[in-house]
């Protein structure tokens, strides 16, 4: 009978279980911080995109319905049941839309509710800078609080708590609403400057 030689099993030893755990910590000391930093500027792109979103869909709701839609920042959380009485915030936490009979919101609160967004659904600690509502017409222009065409951009700055990057969104007053980055040299796509200022939309 032909007799099969079994090969030596071997471990890993310790020293070898030491060296890998070693460069595990290494490895994760340094990739760790930066995929915290990372998750961070992705929230700040999110909460840029939505807010974005957010206007184009005000502006485009004021076009289908040929009447006024107002964009709003509020501290409140909007729903269709307090629509009509929303405060709007410079610098709030969260945004909504309504649909609005001339200066006020609509009489019936389903036809005024629009849409409407919580920002700590992306991240408790982001930050939004900006006016309290911009008001689009039926035509899509916009309007100040007293229903006169505007004659400069309104412009959102978006920030997170330690992240090291910052978002702008602005809206032309012919009704155009676009994404900006003002750490971008001028002539870049996606740059803020030069329809932006750095004064109006710094950098993180």
């Amino acid at each position: 009978m032909l007799s099969l030689k079994r090969g030596r099993q071997r471990g890993a030893t310790l020293l070898e279980l030491m060296v890998t755990v070693t460069i595990v910590g290494i490895v994760a000391a340094i990739g760790i911080p930066q995929m915290g930093q990372w998750i961070r500027n992705s929230s700040v792109n999110s909460a840029a995109e939505i807010l974005q979103n957010g206007l184009r869909q005000a502006e485009a709701e004021a076009i289908r319905r040929n009447l006024r839609v107002e964009f709003l920042l509020t501290n409140e959380a909007p729903a269709s049941s307090n629509i009509k009485t929303l405060s709007a915030t410079i610098n709030g936490k969260n945004w909504a839309i309504r649909a609005l009979d001339g200066l006020v919101p609509l009489s019936d609160q389903n036809a005024a509710y629009v849409s409407g967004f919580l920002l700590k659904d992306v991240s408790s600690d982001i930050d939004v800078e900006g006016p309290a509502s911009v008001l689009f017409s039926g035509s899509g222009r916009v309007l100040d609080s007293k229903g006169v065409a505007v004659a400069s951009h309104q412009v959102y700055r978006i920030t997170r708590t330690s992240a090291d990057k910052a978002l702008c969104v602005f809206v032309t007053p012919g009704g155009g609403v676009k994404l900006c980055n003002p750490a971008l040299a001028s002539g870049e796509p996606f740059a803020c400057q030069p329809q932006i200022s750095l004064s109006k939309c710094p950098k993180a």
